[in-house]
């Protein structure tokens, strides 16, 4: 049976229509924005994006993102492929007129872009789309892909460029981590994509980074993370307590959820002044993003996949009662959005 060949038609049409956006707004920098506490997706799409403005279009710009860069993956990944990618703050973002949002949309709270005064020149995602992200003088949104970085990858090709191998090695990680290897949803293009550049990666390189030295702090966490997860039939729930750092909070519910018989995993944990929440399911029949903005409702942010999500509440203005009682709060409000409210409870590790 040949091969499906890949169309890259929507991406052609987009690059058409971003060459008379830029044209049209005589831009000569743009500031590339990936969202707060960056993935390997958001960082490999800022990248590629910052590539091809400058090859494309002759645009020098610059790489930012909010919040800070815990995973040991994500700093190996920014140090392995020299990414010139910097953390940021509000009055970096004020300082520039035309600034591009990868990975994200506007007004989700999990950016920097938290103004309806602020208009993005920019929007690349795939996310659902949000009514701000409209109000981009472009704006690229498809949810039906599983990684922002197919779209950019598409964009490479369809403005005749080969990425060079340390954005072509970015883009394949970006792919391959938001997808889990292509398991996780995501469409025909994904696939093409993560195929194409993996005849152009370096596998080393890839292995490298997924593989970095971690610090001891990070199995303390771990290790106290499985000691107080709980199973409530098919739904596994864990709250670390304060972690060093918030990276190990998706860590745990990738591996929660690998729990013979378990259909969910929520997993959460005190960083700084911040409540840090990943979801994960296996569900097919509810959206995990849904599942989570709902548990978070007015008091945080959240968002998502069917598969995965995150979300964060802030704690500052909480007394010390209502920090005590937040945790078990947010698993009976779990346990009753998926219906699972009267099932018992039993330890995941048991100490007898």
């Amino acid at each position: 049976m040949p091969a499906q060949r890949w169309d890259i038609s929507a991406s052609q049409d987009k690059i058409a229509e971003l060459a008379l956006v830029i044209d049209g707004h005589k831009q000569t920098r743009v500031f590339v924005l990936c969202h707060n506490n960056p993935d390997p997706d958001t960082l490999a799409s800022a990248y590629g994006f910052s590539y091809l403005l400058l090859k494309k279009f002759n645009i020098k710009s610059l790489i930012g993102y909010g919040g800070a860069l815990t995973r040991a993956e994500n700093k190996a990944m920014v140090n392995r492929l020299r990414i010139p990618a910097n953390r940021v703050d509000q009055n970096d973002l004020s300082a520039h007129q035309c600034v591009a949002l990868i990975d994200a949309q506007p007004l989700t709270g999990n950016n920097l872009i938290d103004s309806r005064s602020k208009r993005p020149f920019v929007v690349i995602d795939h996310h659902p789309l949000r009514k701000a992200s409209q109000k981009a003088y472009f704006y690229d949104i498809r949810p039906d892909y599983g990684a922002t970085s197919t779209i950019i990858t598409e964009y490479l090709a369809a403005a005749g460029l080969t990425p060079p191998k340390s954005v072509a090695n970015a883009l394949f990680y970006g792919i391959k981590t938001d997808t889990n290897s292509l398991i996780r949803s995501g469409c025909k293009s994904d696939l093409h994509a993560f195929n194409y550049l993996a005849s152009i990666s370096n596998p080393r390189v890839i292995g490298a980074i997924e593989k970095p030295t971690l610090p001891l702090n990070y199995f303390g966490d771990l290790q106290r993370g499985l000691a107080n997860a709980i199973i409530f039939r098919d739904v596994a729930c864990s709250f670390i307590g304060n972690v060093k750092t918030d990276s190990i909070i998706p860590e745990l519910a990738d591996i929660l959820l690998r729990i013979e018989g378990v259909k969910w995993s929520l997993c959460f944990g005190r960083f700084d002044e911040m409540m840090v929440i990943s979801l994960r399911s296996k569900s097919r029949t509810q959206r995990a993003g849904l599942i989570l903005r709902r548990l978070v409702g007015k008091t945080g942010s959240a968002g998502g996949h069917r598969e995965m999500a995150g979300g964060q509440i802030p704690m500052q203005i909480m007394n010390d009662e209502e920090k005590t009682a937040l945790p078990s709060k947010l698993i009976a409000r779990f346990l009753k959005l998926l219906k699972r409210e009267n099932s018992t409870s039993k330890p995941l590790v048991r100490n007898d």
